[in-house]
């Protein structure tokens, strides 16, 4: 059972929604917004990189393979010490002939009235090839 309020699951559950709607628009710059200004993408496990601060996570998101759609399937929040909340997300990521299921771990804050990622890692459970990836036209 989570130890937080309705209140805190509910912003965390916006920035949830919003994280995943920015990536599937490619808006990069208003998902890096999602973090706090020295907040860290830990993609070490995936992509052999660990990247902080917005601009740099909206340089580095912009450059991954595109997807077609993330569909967030289930998270969790749990208090953790001070002002901080673990999240624990599965995240299904459709590519172009291919589903990932792929692990996110955030570490997120409140700020004002909304809440951001401190730190974020994901990590690869599975894939899934759901026929060849288009080729390129000549």
């Amino acid at each position: 059972m989570s130890n937080v309020s309705s209140e805190v699951y509910t912003g965390i559950a916006a920035v949830v929604a919003r994280y995943a709607d920015y990536c599937d628009h490619g808006r990069w710059a208003d998902a890096a917004d999602l973090f706090t200004e020295d907040g860290v993408f830990d993609a070490g496990e995936i992509f052999g990189e660990v990247v902080s601060g917005r601009a740099a996570l909206t340089e580095f998101m912009s450059t991954r393979p595109k997807a077609l759609a993330h569909h967030p399937t289930t998270f969790y929040v749990d208090a953790m010490d001070g002002s901080e909340y673990s999240v624990r997300m599965k995240m299904l990521v459709v590519f172009d002939g291919a589903i990932s299921s792929i692990d996110y771990y955030w570490v997120v804050v409140p700020e004002g009235h909304e809440f951001q990622i401190k730190r974020q890692e994901i990590a690869m459970v599975g894939r899934l090839k759901t026929r060849p990836a288009a080729q390129p036209a000549a």
